[in-house]
């Protein structure tokens, strides 16, 4: 099984994990377990876990493992330099040389930036600069022009734009506010009947339901504020909107686009926005491509 890779995808509520033919990217078995607390249950351990599951299972003697996680990532040492709030005790967090013992060769990759490079490997996008943010339990960007390749920083954390537009009356961040976390909370505080169950939330909008809409307007304004952001300091040819949620497609973007125009000068413009072609598998292959 030589030509079978194992991708990992940390997120802030789930771990996703695939064995993935190398051949033709075919996904030959894909799980999600919810993320451990990172305080009684260690991360890292359930990442072991998994990488060793694959292994025995598949056969696989030399063993190569993708990872794509949340956090800023040093992809030389394979190590969590720095983690928001949405994962505890995450900081120092060293996967390559805890994974060694059974894995031959291991990169470990920002999760966003993983997402990026899935997508890119899917589908040949012709724009020269593609700007892509993820929405989840957080909120992450990466930044990718086809001379330099995806752009990291000098201390790896380049487009961490979740921590843009700190409010300091609310102490929140664009992330607290426009994450899929962010759409949950408002949810519950306008005493939605289906709690946080977003695909309800979207569909019951659809069908013309004020609250829905309402609650869908409030939101899409604080998403709207931070693309804004993004088309000014980058200038981006397209922006793709990534993570679970992108499964809405046009639905989402009909409150987000609108919006964009009341952060923006007069007739400033923006990028064409659209959603990911590949969905929420993106960053699993994104997180192998440099073992290919």
């Amino acid at each position: 099984m030589s030509n079978y890779k194992v991708a990992i995808d940390i997120g802030g509520t789930n771990i996703k994990s695939a064995i993935i033919n190398a051949k033709d990217l075919s996904i030959v078995e894909i799980n999600s377990v919810p993320t451990p607390n990172n305080v009684t249950n260690l991360i890292i351990d359930e990442v072991y876990r998994i990488a060793e599951y694959y292994k025995e299972k598949y056969g696989i003697n030399k063993l190569e493992l993708g990872i794509s996680s949340a956090g800023v990532i040093d992809d030389q040492s394979g190590t969590v330099i720095y983690s928001g709030p949405t994962i505890p005790n995450y900081k120092g967090t060293n996967f390559k040389s805890y994974l060694a013992p059974i894995c031959s060769d291991i990169v470990v990759l920002n999760d966003v930036n993983a997402a990026l490079l899935g997508e890119l490997t899917y589908y040949n996008y012709k724009q020269n600069n593609i700007f892509c943010l993820t929405i989840g339990t957080g909120i992450g960007g990466a930044f990718y022009n086809s001379t330099l390749g995806i752009h990291i920083g000098s201390r790896h954390r380049a487009n961490q734009i979740g921590y843009l537009l700190y409010d300091s009356a609310s102490e929140t961040t664009f992330e607290t506010r426009a994450s899929t976390s962010g759409l949950k909370k408002l949810m519950n505080s306008y005493n939605y009947d289906h709690d946080s169950n977003v695909k309800q939330l979207f569909k019951d909008a659809k069908n013309g339901k004020a609250i829905a809409k309402d609650i869908l307007n409030d939101w899409s304004f604080h998403l709207a504020e931070g693309i804004a952001q993004i088309q000014i300091i980058y200038d981006p040819d397209i922006i793709l909107i990534g993570g679970a949620i992108s499964a809405q497609g046009d639905d989402l973007l009909n409150y987000i686009i609108p919006k964009i125009k009341f952060f923006l000068p007069h007739n400033y413009g923006h990028a064409k926005i659209q959603t990911t072609l590949s969905l929420n598998n993106a960053a699993l292959i994104g997180a192998i491509t440099k073992l290919l």
